[in-house]
């Protein structure tokens, strides 16, 4: 029984915690975040201990590993911390709020499991489409397209302070969902972007809708269309062109029941939100980290691999602010 410690007891926190709490091979341990009151109330209902500060937990034997699940502005300290104690880490994106400080978390992690939270790597339809192209059913890759538009403009503009932003925050699981599929790593970008939902998001220098254009070191264009706002649900989607052919991962509806009448075909609406749609793909990743802790081999994205995605967010946030094509700097 693997005993784990979760840093963070916010909205992702929760998702982590009941996970954990359910998983056969593992036990939480502790939930450690400065509202305490917040992290009693997880542990009232997922089980572990309460704590304030990161080494109540770091120090105890019984922690055998450790999820990183607070505010992005707090991964830097929380990782440095757990790599420093030697203890296997799955860490939320992005991994630092900082490119430097990113690098340094990724070094220093070297020879440990040291995970990036890129969950959607475990969705069964994405990992059919980077199977599919790894045999080569598509010829060589040359475009991809993701979209990504989440329903309600969530979370509120005052949390950009926190989370890093939208290029960062939703952008880095794309990001890497791009290198990972196409197996090649990103050169160069350009992104445009504003305030078309909210413009509350302008007065914490964030965007809520943005396109983007990357360019991969195998000659591949990959673009990415991303909002904070639909009205008609969690909307999200990739396609995979190559030389032989297209793979499609299409939008998912609730329940992918259509009903036909007459001359009208009404179809099923999409999820209304992240967790509704990507949910299992949340345990299955607590699947791979524990096999990775417990040495038994198990694929999983390293911090290098959230490095890089940072890497690419540093670049858009760049590319929006002078209107320009940006190269990337490979620090990963």
């Amino acid at each position: 029984m693997t005993g784990i410690a979760l840093f963070g007891a916010g909205t992702i926190g929760r998702v982590h915690a009941r996970n954990i709490a359910a998983h056969p091979g593992c036990q939480l341990k502790y939930v450690v975040d400065t509202d305490i009151g917040r992290a009693e109330a997880l542990c009232r209902a997922h089980g572990g201990q309460a704590a304030a500060d990161v080494e109540t937990a770091l120090r105890d034997k019984a922690v055998d590993a450790v999820v990183v699940a607070s505010s992005t502005s707090a991964h830097y300290a929380h990782l440095t911390a757990v790599i420093a104690a030697g203890k296997p880490v799955l860490c939320e994106k992005p991994i630092a709020d900082d490119l430097g400080d990113a690098k340094r978390c990724a070094d220093a992690a070297a020879g440990l499991v040291a995970a990036t939270a890129f969950n959607r790597r475990y969705d069964a339809s994405y990992l059919a489409v980077h199977e599919r192209i790894r045999v080569g059913e598509i010829g060589k890759v040359e475009m991809i397209h993701i979209v990504s538009r989440t329903q309600a403009p969530t979370p509120a503009p005052e949390s950009v302070r926190f989370s890093g932003g939208m290029l960062r925050e939703k952008g880095s699981h794309h990001y890497d969902l791009a290198a990972w599929l196409s197996g090649a790593e990103p050169v160069e970008i350009f992104a445009a972007g504003d305030c078309l939902v909210d413009p509350g998001f302008a007065e914490y220098g964030d965007l809520d809708t943005a396109a983007l254009t990357l360019r991969l070191d195998s000659g591949a264009l990959v673009t990415f269309s991303f909002s904070r706002r639909t009205a008609f649900g969690y909307e999200e989607m990739i396609e995979v062109f190559g030389s032989e052919g297209m793979l499609e991962a299409g939008r998912q509806r609730r329940l992918g029941v259509a009903l036909y009448k007459r001359d009208t075909v009404i179809e099923d609406g999409l999820h209304g939100g992240w967790y509704e749609r990507f949910g299992p793909t949340y345990q299955a990743e607590l699947d791979a980290f524990l096999a990775a802790a417990q040495g038994r081999g198990a694929a999983y994205a390293s911090l290098v691999d959230g490095l890089r995605a940072q890497a690419v967010a540093e670049a858009a946030i760049r590319s929006v602010r002078e209107k320009r094509v940006v190269p990337i700097e490979r620090i990963w």
